[in-house]
């Protein structure tokens, strides 16, 4: 008779990019794959991008490992949608690896980043989504506008954060 393995759940671990740099590459790799060939980019501005990334000032890049590896990323940024140049900081490049999605690995990341946003002294948020709408909805995130991006139609978000002063 087979034994059963048991599956053991290990935690997510939410770390600075700046205190990872040898994920530099991978989460360069990640975001210019998913968004930055679409736009006509280039990989080694999207990884400068990411080199640039400090745990002080903008950008911020965090980083979700799962056993000290890799599971996804998010960032805060200056701008992330020329339409709306009025508007910052944004929340940016979220991703999750295939192998890690739907375990509120995207929510943990979103809820650290904000809290990130607070520390570093912002009120608001922004972000345009063109698929993950509910995702932000579920954490939420308000629509503001329907938008036109490089990669199509997209949802215009924000999000006034808890603890911020209120006019």
């Amino acid at each position: 008779m087979a034994e059963k393995q048991a599956h053991i759940q290990v935690p997510i671990v939410i770390e600075y990019l700046e205190n990872c740099r040898d994920l530099v590459p991978v989460c360069a790799s990640w975001s210019f794959g998913h968004w930055g060939c679409q736009a006509n980019g280039s990989f080694e501005e999207t990884q400068r991008e990411f080199q640039a990334s400090s745990r002080s000032s903008l950008p911020l890049t965090l980083v979700a490992l799962e056993d000290s590896r890799p599971a996804g990323m998010i960032s805060l940024s200056n701008c992330d949608f020329k339409g709306r140049p009025d508007l910052s900081p944004w929340l940016k490049s979220l991703y999750v690896h295939p192998f890690h999605r739907n375990k509120g690995t995207a929510s943990l990341l979103v809820k650290r980043l904000e809290n990130e946003a607070l520390r570093l002294g912002y009120e608001r948020l922004y972000l345009t989504t063109e698929s993950a709408k509910l995702l932000y909805t579920k954490n939420g995130w308000s629509e503001m506008d329907h938008v036109q991006t490089p990669y199509g139609d997209a949802t215009l978000m924000m999000k006034m954060l808890l603890g911020a002063r209120t006019a």
